[in-house]
């Protein structure tokens, strides 16, 4: 509800001012207004693959074993939130768009929903969802202030600075970055990435997922470090002066702050409400402040702050040089950044494979059926032109004929009767004499007859 409440202040207070632009856009991750961004992100998109698994989680878990969360389908579902943690993540670490890095994120995120899903059941995936919808709403909303009050620039290496004189977006966006990242105890997303990775732990199919969701999380404190010092720290290499953006758009950032730290706590050891609360929907927990949890917790609180120290001492200098500088990591490995970059050429490789098998198919489709409907509308207009020259003959040698003899024969019988009305005496005459003369006859003949 706070999520919601706080995007809708912002949408509306954008609607009415008319302060904040809405043409920002993130190329081939999420083109819309930063408010849309932030719904999408921390709501809808999100929230419809994730709670659509949770619902029917049960006839996933059906498994013959009576293992829990060992079924083929959770089986794959764990292994594809692994993977897509991991590969995310790692794409993210060499963004500059501070939207897209986001967008990347909230893909890996979305990997460790489902990972929670598929090792640890509906608590675990739906506690991550609820602290994800938060942090990553303020995130996004927070890089809308960001993208606002450098006058629309989107590219972090050429911000710098920006906590001077943008001190509550920056505040509001640090609490978002360490909730993100996991850091300890006071951010929701501590609770919740620490139940997906003693949940993985504990899963008795294998250890890879579980190895792949700390290299996550450790690649997640390490991307947000780096964008967080671009952004905040350093030099600004901005054309105009930056600026704080107004109560209408930084409220909503302090509102969602607020939850990304303490909604964390509805899911704690301590307090497991929200698993209780889910106990009819399969929930099962991590049962406790359990030894393995509490090392466990000891492990992912190291992970995170050597990630958050690792980014802060290789881009600190990269963001107070005078000039934008080529990335540290690019200095290092420029091919793996380069691929990185280049998002490990998916798009490549889907455009060599799918695409273009596609375009192959549809081409030959079209082919095929321009030249199956083209010989099939010949043949249709050639047995139409035989049945016209039929009915044309037909008409014209059997019905115009018969009745043109009909009329023919009508128009020589009324030039007949026509003579005997011509006008003439003498005519009348004539056939008056004939006529008495015939009867005459006739009557004579019927006279000797008798």
């Amino acid at each position: 509800m706070a999520t919601s409440m706080g995007l809708l202040i912002f949408c509306g207070a954008v609607g009415k001012s008319g302060q904040v632009p809405l043409h920002v856009w993130l190329p081939d991750a999420m083109e819309g207004p930063t408010p849309v961004s932030a719904l999408i992100h921390a709501a809808t998109m999100v929230a419809a693959g994730v709670f659509l698994v949770a619902r029917v989680y049960p006839l996933m878990d059906a498994d013959p074993s009576g293992i829990a969360h060992a079924s083929p389908t959770l089986t794959v579902i764990t292994w594809v939130g692994a993977i897509t943690a991991i590969f995310a993540a790692s794409i993210a670490v060499a963004q500059n768009d501070i939207k897209r890095i986001l967008a990347y994120s909230t893909v890996s995120q979305l990997g460790y929903m489902m990972l929670g899903l598929g090792v640890g059941g509906v608590f675990v995936g739906m506690f991550h969802l609820i602290t994800h919808a938060f942090f990553k709403a303020l995130l996004f909303l927070g890089a809308g202030s960001v993208i606002h009050g450098t006058h629309e620039e989107q590219d972090i290496t050429k911000m710098g600075g920006l906590w001077k004189v943008m001190p509550t977006t920056f505040a509001t966006y640090a609490v978002g970055m360490m909730a993100l990242s996991g850091m300890p105890l006071l951010f929701s997303g501590f609770w919740s990435k620490d139940a997906i990775l003693h949940a993985a732990f504990g899963w008795e199919s294998s250890r890879w997922p579980f190895l792949l969701a700390f290299a996550g999380a450790f690649l997640t404190a390490f991307y947000m470090t780096r964008q967080v010092v671009y952004v905040f720290f350093g030099k600004s290499h901005l054309h105009a002066k930056p600026h704080e953006s107004p109560p209408v758009m930084t409220v909503p950032l302090v509102l969602l702050a607020v939850g990304a730290v303490f909604l964390g706590f509805i899911g704690t050891p301590s307090w497991p409400w929200f698993e209780r609360y889910l106990e009819a929907e399969g929930g099962a927990g991590h049962g406790g402040f359990s030894m393995e949890f509490v090392a466990l917790m000891v492990l992912s609180s190291a992970i995170v702050i050597g990630a958050i120290f690792l980014g802060w001492k290789t881009y600190i200098k990269a963001a107070s040089e005078p000039g934008v500088a080529v990335d540290p990591l690019a200095q290092k490995a420029p091919e793996v950044f380069t691929a990185l970059r280049e998002r490990l050429y998916v798009d490549e490789l889907y455009d060599a494979s799918f695409v273009r098998a596609t375009n192959v198919i549809s081409t030959g489709a079209a082919k095929t059926e321009s030249g199956i409907f083209a010989l099939v509308g010949q043949v249709a207009g050639l047995i139409i032109l035989a049945f016209g020259w039929l009915s044309r003959v037909f008409d014209q040698f059997v019905i115009d004929f018969g009745f043109d003899q009909s009329c023919r024969g009508l128009q020589e019988g009324a030039n007949l009767g026509g003579r005997a009305q011509d006008g003439n005496i003498q005519t009348y005459v004539r056939s008056l004499a004939v006529s008495l003369t015939i009867l005459v006859l006739l009557l004579l003949w019927g006279c000797k007859g008798g």
